[in-house]
């Protein structure tokens, strides 16, 4: 992913939506013959299949504890300085950082060759896994994800490209990590239609839903924007160093559907290169 991929700046937080509709998510299924050792997930006892995402997915920590999942990082770079994305970087310093840099950061996928080693790691354990990454039109990584899952004998994994990023990703993870068999995974580009309020248009393009001039009457737009896309299944809000801001947006969200789960987090160190 190169740091002038079609994304577009701004601060503050998003809203991030789902409904139940048709798919946009791709998958790619590599196919071989599946190892007969596994291992069960300690959360999930019954499962023989893993669950990978990149960093891009903004995946909360509990989750990524809760199911399990695997997650790649993708690259920022400052001048000759790399970091991995939530390894060697948190967004906190990542933000902390762009506000004194005289340039901006630019940002790179994993090669396939890092996927590759977490493929055949997760195939001591598991029968196959569903990798679901950040849209092909935004990112190199879903391509470099299947490159490495060709690389890996023995070892079913299907690549979803999710068309979206940060927190809609994070919802799809949610859902493969709840199906009950890596069939039942691969069908979760039939059971979701990811919207989120700052759109990732249907051809993986991040536009702005419209311009507000000032940040008191932006807040107030996007739970009015929200009120008009339910009814909805999934709701997440994330910020760039606005968590109180991000909170108070749960708050009046959780008044209009108050038995949904609405997680408030940060966005991560390569989304905010393009975004925050």
């Amino acid at each position: 992913m190169t740091s002038s991929s079609g994304w577009s700046r701004r601060s503050g937080p998003a809203i991030r939506a789902s409904r139940s509709r048709s798919s946009r998510a791709v998958s790619n299924t590599t196919r071989s013959s599946s190892p007969s050792n596994s291992s069960p997930n300690p959360i999930v006892m019954q499962r023989t299949f893993a669950v990978v995402t990149d960093s891009t997915s903004d995946l909360p920590a509990e989750w990524r504890e809760r199911y399990g999942i695997e997650v790649v990082p993708l690259k920022v770079l400052f001048g000759k300085e790399t970091f991995r994305d939530g390894v060697d970087m948190t967004s906190d310093q990542f933000f902390t950082r762009l506000a004194a840099s005289s340039s901006l950061p630019t940002t790179s996928a994993p090669s396939p060759g890092e996927f590759a080693e977490v493929y055949r790691r997760l195939a001591k354990d598991h029968d196959g896994c569903i990798s679901i990454h950040i849209g092909a039109r935004l990112s190199a990584t879903a391509e470099a994800a299947r490159v490495g899952a060709e690389a890996v004998e023995g070892f079913k994994v299907k690549v979803i490209d999710s068309q979206s990023v940060s927190m809609p990703m994070a919802f799809l993870c949610r859902v493969a990590a709840e199906c009950a068999s890596l069939e039942e995974q691969a069908m979760i580009g039939t059971m979701l239609d990811v919207k989120p309020l700052l759109l990732v248009s249907e051809n993986a393009e991040i536009k702005p839903v419209e311009r507000v001039r000032t940040r008191s009457r932006a807040i107030p737009r996007m739970v009015e924007f929200f009120r008009s896309e339910q009814p909805v299944e999934h709701v997440a809000v994330m910020h760039a160093q606005a968590a109180d801001e991000a909170t108070s947006i749960a708050a009046e969200l959780r008044k209009e559907l108050p038995d949904l789960e609405i997680p408030v987090g940060q966005i991560g160190c390569v989304l905010g290169t393009h975004t925050g």
